[in-house]
């Protein structure tokens, strides 16, 4: 390419020689090969990176189970998953995020479940399952089916729930099973509460002592029933009782028929004690009230015996005793009329009971109706084993001035005192002092 000077504009020397420097050295770049393209290579094109693909890795944590026992077969969300081993332990590596139940079985254990939250950390999960004890619950079953609630024959359900009980402590299994026989043991302890008011004669003091050992069984189950507490120490209160009646006949026997059970074993002053407390763990319990009456009466508190035994017969109005005793305690006050209304009561409520039937023929007799000697003498009719009529007969008779009829005396006495051996129906050692004064009067 050849440039022509005049084509340039006019410009001085200097400026005209810089451009055409500058425009040789821009024509040498745009040199064209024949075909009209430039010469040269062109340089070369770096081609882009494309970004690498790489697949997200997923958090996992390590769970370990531990069980107790070893030997467990543990489950996730429902699905068998493995047995601990020997040592208790199973671990489940790379476990996903995410919300897990865990269930631990073995046999002759009762299985247990607990949820899990998978986070961020890898925890421990311990179990510790407790063993069943069906085994255990059928045999007390038997044994409670079988009436062998308590010792002294083994096998027995306490024992039974003792060994229960040093093994598993409380466990609910045990807590339900030592209610049951709690319950179970109470049982018969009332109905031989009842026994001991309406039939003092019958009752043996083995009755009573095993209603006590039952009573006893029972608290050591069930410490906080006051009920049994009450009934407890009421049965407690009649044992000293029928002891110091039991003391009199054994006195009469070794001192030929003069001793006094006074003061002996048990004896109304321990007995009264053991009523109180039991009124006031359970005032409910209208039998202490009632044996509570009796002591009063035979520690010569009429008046006493009397406000105690007439709240008896009004809350339990159909025990024929109550009447009868709170007879005795008005004859004893010198209230005939009030105790021929005792007695009539209660021979209303059992006809064939020869107890208020007598006291009513003494009380009678002692407001001068004569007719009472055909109520004693009916009496002694009804219950030919009863020692009470013989022993009114003879206090009417010792009390005549005609001296036959302390002979009679003498004998009923005597007869009394003999049908009243286990000194149950009154103090032997009373009739024997008023048979000494019958016997002294006729010398």
């Amino acid at each position: 390419m050849v440039f022509n000077r005049s084509l340039l504009p006019s410009l001085p020397r200097k400026y005209s020689l810089a451009v055409l420097l500058l425009l040789a050295m821009a024509t040498a770049g745009f040199a064209q090969d024949p075909t009209g393209r430039p010469k040269g290579k062109k340089p070369p094109v770096t081609p882009k990176k494309q970004p690498v693909k790489t697949e997200p890795v997923p958090v996992t944590v390590t769970l370990t189970v531990l069980t107790t026992p070893p030997e467990s077969t543990v489950f996730l969300n429902g699905e068998e998953r493995g047995v601990t081993n020997g040592e208790g332990r199973l671990q489940f590596e790379k476990l996903a995020l995410g919300r897990y139940n865990i269930e631990v079985r073995k046999d002759g254990y009762s299985p247990m479940v607990k949820g899990f939250e998978a986070g961020t950390e890898s925890p421990t999960v311990v179990f510790k399952l407790e063993p069943k004890l069906d085994d255990y619950i059928r045999e007390f079953n038997g044994l409670v089916a079988a009436g062998k609630l308590a010792g002294p024959a083994s096998p027995n359900a306490y024992e039974l729930l003792e060994k229960l009980t040093v093994t598993y402590g409380d466990r609910a299994e045990v807590t339900t099973l030592k209610s049951v026989l709690a319950a179970k043991l109470s049982e018969p302890i009332g109905p031989v509460i009842i026994q001991t008011v309406t039939g003092w004669r019958t009752v043996t003091r083995d009755n009573i002592v095993r209603a006590l050992d039952a009573s006893t069984n029972a608290l050591a189950l069930r410490k906080d029933d006051v009920r049994v507490q009450a009934q407890a120490a009421y049965l407690r209160g009649v044992i000293a009782l029928r002891d110091w009646h039991a003391a009199g006949a054994t006195a009469k026997a070794d001192s030929g028929g003069q001793g006094d059970a006074g003061g002996s074993v048990g004896g109304p002053a321990s007995a009264r004690t053991e009523f109180e407390n039991a009124l006031k763990l359970d005032e409910t319990l209208t039998a202490a009230r009632y044996q509570l009456g009796v002591v009063l009466l035979a520690s010569s508190d009429a008046p006493g015996a009397e406000a105690a035994l007439l709240r008896v017969t009004q809350q339990e109005p159909r025990w024929a005793a109550a009447h009868t005793t709170l007879g005795l305690a008005y004859h004893a006050g010198g209230k005939y009329k009030e105790a021929i209304d005792a007695y009539r009561k209660a021979s209303e409520i059992e006809p064939n009971n020869a107890a208020p039937v007598a006291g009513l023929g003494l009380s009678r007799l002692m407001k001068a109706e004569k007719d009472g000697l055909k109520d004693i003498e009916r009496a002694t009719k009804l219950d030919p084993t009863s020692a009470l009529p013989h022993l009114n007969l003879a206090i009417y008779y010792s009390q005549s001035k005609n001296k036959k009829d302390w002979s009679r005396a003498e004998d009923e006495f005597k007869k009394a005192i003999q049908l009243n051996s286990q000194n149950l129906e009154f103090q032997n050692s009373t009739a024997e002092r008023m048979l000494a004064e019958v016997q002294k009067r006729k010398k």
